[in-house]
């Protein structure tokens, strides 16, 4: 392999703790307008999360009884996304991608998700210092989220390398391991327990090459 590509959310870091830093932004906007304490609303939505993590704004606002329109749950959905959140990679992610640069292999990233959102979380991570390429498919087009294989044509012309020299890591079986369909790459899975897609199935059946019981057990697909 050439170059490790990685997916972003609950592949490097847990997306709970997004999640939870968005809350915890919403919870101090509508503290101010006297619904309930900073704290309270915070626990409300993080209960409410863990029912259902669908449209947990609409179900809070319902749980204190306040009208809203669909203007008030869209204030609220851009003030989740262009919050600055506090995450950070899991432990061993930044010596792992030095062992890989070490070795000579490129390394990449390829998100999904609004473009805002996914660059707040890559300028909190700092990992413009870490990636040799970084692709956030929204800054193309929607038609380059996956399972396209836009963003890794350009990986793959950015590094000089065949698309089957490369190896995308991933969670989400509804579109990281179809890849192996549409882009022609390799594939590899790893699972949190906590994870948004742990329990998803597999879009028409297709798996990753690969399974990974923790992320660094890449390097055993990566030569010496």
């Amino acid at each position: 392999m050439k170059a490790v590509i990685f997916d972003l959310d609950d592949t490097l870091y847990p997306e709970i703790s997004y999640c939870l830093s968005g809350y915890r932004v919403i919870a101090k906007h509508l503290c101010t307008r006297a619904v309930d304490t900073e704290e309270n609303l915070y626990k409300k939505m993080v209960s409410l999360f863990n029912e259902d993590s669908k449209m947990v704004f609409n179900r809070l606002l319902d749980s204190y009884g306040i009208g809203y329109e669909k203007s008030d749950i869209m204030e609220l959905i851009g003030i989740y996304r262009d919050h600055f959140p506090d995450i950070f990679f899991d432990e061993g992610v930044t010596e792992l991608l030095d062992e890989l640069k070490k070795r000579g292999i490129k390394t990449g990233l390829l998100t999904d998700g609004y473009k805002v959102a996914q660059r707040q979380k890559l300028k909190a991570l700092g990992a413009d210092r870490f990636f040799d390429g970084i692709i956030v498919t929204d800054e193309i087009g929607r038609e380059a989220w996956k399972p396209s294989k836009l963003g890794f044509e350009i990986l793959a012309e950015r590094f000089g390398c065949k698309m089957h020299d490369m190896i995308y890591v991933g969670d989400n079986p509804n579109k990281d391991f179809y890849l192996s369909v549409t882009a022609g790459v390799k594939t590899a899975r790893v699972t949190r327990e906590n994870g948004v897609y742990r329990d998803a199935e597999y879009f028409e059946g297709i798996r990753e090459n690969y399974r990974l019981e923790t992320l660094s057990d890449i390097l055993n697909y990566c030569g010496d």
